[in-house]
């Protein structure tokens, strides 16, 4: 069976931006979905069939966040599983703004999402609903740090 409507769905879901239009992917929902989202965020968790899944979204966007905009970087069908990597552009509700990649993993079965998972850099998620600044760390000079534990230096 061909994933090419949930591919197509997919690119629609999640290009553009302000652009994304989700409509059509929800209608691959299978009613007894699950979603599943890092708990290390404070909406993580997993959550099973639609309502649930529609309850979920309501709540992101009334407790959480402003908006949430994504663009993908690909579309990747793989047979019984659709990845899509995209860059996420969020506000959160305290006015912090977040890029972040993601990527969704939908396992599809006779035509439909049955399960769905999100992995993301969670610790900037964390960061903006703190209302801080992302954190970031420099590149680690591994080059450097390799040679200082070759000659038994400490670290």
């Amino acid at each position: 069976m061909s994933n090419a409507p949930i591919v197509e769905a997919c690119r629609l879901a999640y290009s553009g931006f302000e652009r994304n239009r989700r409509d059509a992917l929800a209608s691959f929902l299978h009613r007894d979905v699950v979603f599943e989202f890092p708990e290390s965020l404070p909406y993580g968790g997993r959550y099973e069939g639609i309502e649930e899944f529609r309850a979920w979204w309501t709540v992101l966007y009334a407790e959480y966040y402003d908006y949430f905009h994504y663009d993908a970087h690909a579309v990747i069908d793989g047979g019984d599983h659709v990845a899509v990597p995209v860059t996420a552009r969020a506000q959160a509700r305290n006015g912090a703004q977040m890029e972040n990649e993601h990527l969704f993993l939908f396992r599809i079965e006779d035509g439909m999402i049955v399960h769905g998972r999100i992995y993301a850099d969670t610790a900037k998620g964390r960061d903006v609903l703190a209302g801080q600044a992302p954190r970031r760390y420099p590149k680690l000079d591994v080059i450097a740090a390799a040679r200082v534990r070759e000659a038994g230096l400490p670290g």
